[in-house]
């Protein structure tokens, strides 16, 4: 059992199991409230039985799980570089800007629709697109087009040692996305009773966020001793929402049932990028160590 209990490898295959198994289990729940609980016109709850608490009870203790094992287990293992020459870093980078391209380029659709749309009520267009959130969505695309190029960069500088640390500047770009991502929601509706798809990516962007923040701290070597466990701690779980967030919705469009989708709370192709990139870099991050220990 001591044994068991000193394998570094448990900081990411607990969290990684806990989240895996919240994801079976919600992940259908989800797709059940799509089509008996959930209002498409508002995104909130127009019934309630036990699948909502089921639903929470079973996110809420996966957190907690990644939350707490990662800070018991992170003074069992130190930091490592995840500046490497890797093919899987390379190829989940770009899988991450593609995602980020995807949302960006959806954005960008909705901030020009909004030029189409005034309603003559106010004195220009730029003025109505302003007080729609035209400001926040514009932010937010310039940060994601930007975070995209990165993600690029990165992955194809990832096979140049020499090239890759000289991006670190740019690793705060993903952070400043989320950021952006996350007060363009601020702006929608919510009912804290009723409230379901908003409170769900609203916790997956921040958990997201929080998981780019501890990465560029690893990145650029900024007091990354502390911060590495956070990788396990906020990334696991933002997968874990992610996913919820975007497969019962994938299912849905699928089997020809988005009509039960709120417009505003549709498949956002940067949540399963995101679930790919971030669990490549927690299982790669522990393995890469393991390895150099064993050198």
């Amino acid at each position: 059992m001591k044994n068991l209990l000193k394998d570094n490898n448990l900081i990411y295959k607990v969290p990684l199991f806990s989240t895996l198994f919240a994801a079976l289990v919600c992940i259908p729940l989800r797709v059940y409230q799509y089509c008996k609980l959930i209002n498409p016109t508002t995104g909130f709850y127009d019934d309630k039985n036990l699948s909502i608490p089921v639903v929470y009870a079973v996110l809420v203790i996966s957190v907690a799980v990644c939350l707490i094992f990662s800070y018991v287990k992170h003074k069992s293992i130190k930091p490592v570089s995840i500046n490497y020459s890797n093919k899987g870093l390379a190829a989940v980078s770009l899988i991450m800007a593609l995602g980020v391209a995807v949302d960006t380029f959806g954005i960008l659709s909705d901030y020009l629709a909004l030029f189409s749309s005034s309603n003559g009520s106010y004195i220009s267009v730029a003025e109505y697109a302003s007080a729609q959130g035209g400001t926040i969505m514009l932010a937010q695309v310039i940060t994601g087009a930007l975070s995209a190029v990165y993600f690029i960069v990165s992955g194809l500088a990832s096979f140049n040692k020499v090239l890759l640390p000289k991006l670190k500047l740019f690793t705060i770009l993903p952070v400043i996305w989320c950021i952006f991502r996350l007060l363009f929601r601020f702006r929608r509706t919510i009912s804290f009773v009723n409230v379901s798809d908003l409170l769900l990516e609203l916790f997956a962007i921040v958990f997201a966020m929080t998981f780019f923040l501890a990465l560029a701290q690893v990145i650029a070597d900024i007091d990354a001793n502390t911060v590495f466990w956070k990788l396990f701690a906020y990334g696991f779980p933002a997968v874990m929402l992610s996913l919820v967030c975007f497969l019962p919705r994938l299912i849905l469009i699928i089997t020809g049932s988005s009509t039960q989708l709120n417009p505003l709370y549709t498949a956002n192709f940067c949540d399963l990028t995101f679930a790919v990139y971030a669990t490549y870099i927690c299982i790669t991050a522990v393995k890469t160590k393991a390895a150099a220990n064993e050198d």
